[in-house]
């Protein structure tokens, strides 16, 4: 909830500015920062069917989690396959350039060969129910230990470097059978079906990539007794309106006053990075600055470029 407080009590004619208080996207727990920017998950591909159904699920449930945190669902992380090549290095930060490249994407997770320990199969446990078919009528728990490596590579990253990480994971899933089957059957039958839990292990392993959040604070600025767009924009934008509050500011800029004309381009740039577009705010910034210097505009900037990982 935002918290009003008015930080200038100057003349009517003069800038005032009150506070809010958002609640903003900070680094992943990973330690690097996806804010703003866009993602391609890539997994690698080989002649083991089994391993390619693994991973293209894995890589799936992984998108998925991460669209869900960053784009609010929306389906635009787009996935592609890497064909496996015995002796590349494919954690070398030109492949992981050539994926941006390739992808258009700022961002590049690449996916590799997923290592799977031995399957543990449980005893057949009997299902209730009358109209079970024949073959369905008991369930086993099959445990699946697999190791994956995840490669991450931010092309806006001022490191410029190829980031690993690994992680260990057990799967487990159930395998329905008539109580009677071999277990070396049911670790096979086990693939058939493995996509469901594939995917919900790499929503899982989205977690340490996912945004933490931590509160902070920003200055609106307005006018009060001016054009009526200030005190209007200034109420948007404590309601975190800001699609609407924008929609105020803009008519300011043919004022005549190349300092209210600065203010309201920086409550636009204000307003458009709260609405995640961190590179429209910057050329916001720049348009007020060229109007006339802000005393705000340079705080404003450097939270854009730490809280989008360009500082």
């Amino acid at each position: 909830m935002a918290i009003l407080s008015a930080l200038l009590t100057l003349a009517s004619c003069a800038p005032q500015a009150f506070m809010i208080k958002p609640e903003m996207r900070a680094a992943s727990k990973s330690g690097l920062n996806f804010n703003g920017k866009s993602m391609a998950v890539v997994y690698i591909t080989d002649d083991d069917k089994r391993d390619n159904s693994f991973n293209s699920s894995l890589a799936n449930g992984f998108a998925t989690r991460l669209e869900e945190d960053y784009f609010g669902g929306a389906q635009v992380i787009e996935l592609f396959e890497m064909p496996y090549e015995k002796g590349a290095n494919i954690s070398c930060r030109d492949t992981l350039l050539s994926l941006v490249m390739q992808s258009g994407k700022d961002v590049v997770f690449l996916f590799d060969k997923p290592e799977f320990g031995e399957l543990q199969v449980g005893d057949p446990m009997k299902l209730l129910g009358d109209k079970l078919p024949a073959d369905s009528t008991y369930s086993s728990a099959v445990t699946i230990p697999f190791t994956t490596k995840v490669y991450v590579y931010d092309s806006m990253d001022k490191e410029d470097k190829v980031y690993g990480f690994n992680g260990s994971r057990k799967i487990i899933t159930d395998v329905f059978s008539n109580g009677k089957t071999g277990k070396s059957v049911l670790q096979e039958r086990v693939w058939k079906d493995i996509g469901k839990a594939a995917e919900m292990a790499g929503s899982a392993a989205a977690n340490s990539f996912l945004s933490t959040w931590k509160e902070d604070n920003f200055l609106v600025v307005y006018y009060d007794g001016a054009e009526k767009g200030w005190n209007k924009g200034a109420e948007y934008a404590y309601d975190f309106k800001w699609k609407e509050a924008i929609e105020q500011w803009i008519p300011l800029l043919q004022c005549k006053s190349k300092e209210k004309k600065a203010c309201a381009a920086y409550n636009i740039a204000l307003g458009c990075f709260m609405s995640g577009q961190p590179d429209l705010a910057l050329e916001w910034l720049e348009r007020s600055d060229s109007y006339e210097p802000v005393s705000l505009s340079k705080n404003l900037r450097l939270k854009i470029k730490q809280y989008t990982g360009r500082e």
